[in-house]
């Protein structure tokens, strides 16, 4: 089936499990947060243990779409450390690849992540899809959220980094860094699906509050929000099926800071859908 609606769950409270779905990479360890079953696409947290290295050339039949959380991972002698970005389209040959330190990534598979030796066949790589590097600590900000279509929380002076949008499908990967004190004045709703997966700070919405680990897949045209920060937040946010742009809706209730907890999971991730709330500074 589909990927149900999941919003939201976090990632701190699940465990982690040998290897990846689909028994690739039983070196590594891996959460997962959502699954397609019709066509192996998921979003999974990968965990690299100190000294991992594959020994041998290999590329995935599968899209690889990272973001680093800790540590690094140096991919054919580039170093991937905390908060950057990379995707490895289908066919692209990681000749080196090693962590010695051990790390966590952020990672979508737009297939089951099964490595393969050699060269891949022809017609596989595509090259306008390779994203090499990007940070969320480089410049590229912007406030018009140029690229994409999300025009109030562009108004509030709330800032954007596209990180993506792919010349086949238009889907778009991109950070938000929204302003403390924030907060939306409409309900909303998307004609593709919505992913995303709290960086860092709290963002109160209408299905409760997430916190730093907060992960959601929204399926198309659901109403959302409103939406809002009191601390401000750094988000990773992805659509499948275009690129963004936003119907808006007039509130039935105002946002509130302190949202009533109300998640939308299926059963099995019920356990990890418990309302949290900040852990204290001091």
């Amino acid at each position: 089936m589909a990927r149900p609606h999941i919003e939201f769950i976090h990632a701190f409270d699940m465990p982690w499990t040998k290897g990846l779905y689909g028994g690739a990479r039983n070196d590594v360890e891996h959460k997962l947060l959502s699954y397609d079953s019709e066509n192996s696409e998921a979003s999974v947290l990968v965990r690299y243990p100190a000294g991992w290295t594959r020994g041998e050339a290999e590329y995935l039949s599968a899209d690889e779409e990272i973001y680093v959380l800790d540590g690094a991972i140096e991919i054919n002698g580039r170093r991937y450390t905390r908060s950057a970005y990379a995707y490895f389209p289908a066919g692209h040959v990681r000749r080196t690849a090693s962590s010695s330190g051990g790390a966590v990534a952020l990672t979508f598979f737009s297939g089951e992540p099964r490595g393969a030796k050699g060269n891949p066949p022809a017609g596989l790589y595509d090259e306008r899809r390779f994203i090499a590097w990007k940070s969320l600590f480089e410049e590229g900000w912007d406030a018009d959220y140029s690229g994409v279509n999300s025009p109030e929380i562009a108004a509030s002076g709330s800032r954007k980094k596209l990180l993506r949008t792919d010349p086949k499908t238009k889907d778009q990967t991109w950070l938000m860094g929204i302003l403390p004190s924030y907060r939306e004045k409409k309900v909303e709703s998307h004609p593709v699906v919505q992913e995303c997966y709290i960086i860092d700070g709290e963002l109160p919405g209408n299905y409760g509050l997430m916190l730093p680990g907060a992960y959601f897949w929204r399926p198309p045209e659901i109403l959302h929000g409103p939406f809002g920060s009191k601390t401000g937040s750094i988000v990773l946010s992805r659509t499948k099926g275009g690129a963004l742009t936003v119907d808006y809706y007039d509130l039935d209730e105002p946002h509130r800071f302190e949202p009533v907890h109300r998640p939308v999971v299926p059963p099995e991730f019920r356990m990890y859908a418990q309302a949290k709330r900040p852990r204290p500074r001091y």
